[in-house]
């Protein structure tokens, strides 16, 4: 297991996770981040435009392992 935390953020705003999680590998790190996505996008009062925010995914050092779009928490037409 691996701690990692999930800032949100958009242009120049960073939003820090100051608890994280412990995540097995990179694929539950992703799915971590895009389930933060979606609670902050459906937690929002009102109309809010997330098409610029993103989830940095940063080690216990604080440096970067994964950027996650909010974009990618969207449902998709298939």
């Amino acid at each position: 297991m691996t701690h990692l935390y999930f800032h949100c953020g958009y242009a120049d705003e960073l939003f820090l996770d100051l608890r994280g999680a412990d995540v097995g590998d990179l694929d539950e790190a992703r799915d971590h981040a895009l389930d933060v996505a979606r609670t902050m996008m459906a937690s929002a009062y009102g109309p809010v435009d997330f098409s610029d925010w993103f989830v940095c995914v940063g080690d216990e050092r604080d440096e970067g392992v994964l950027v996650v779009p909010f974009a990618s928490a969207l449902p998709t037409l298939h």
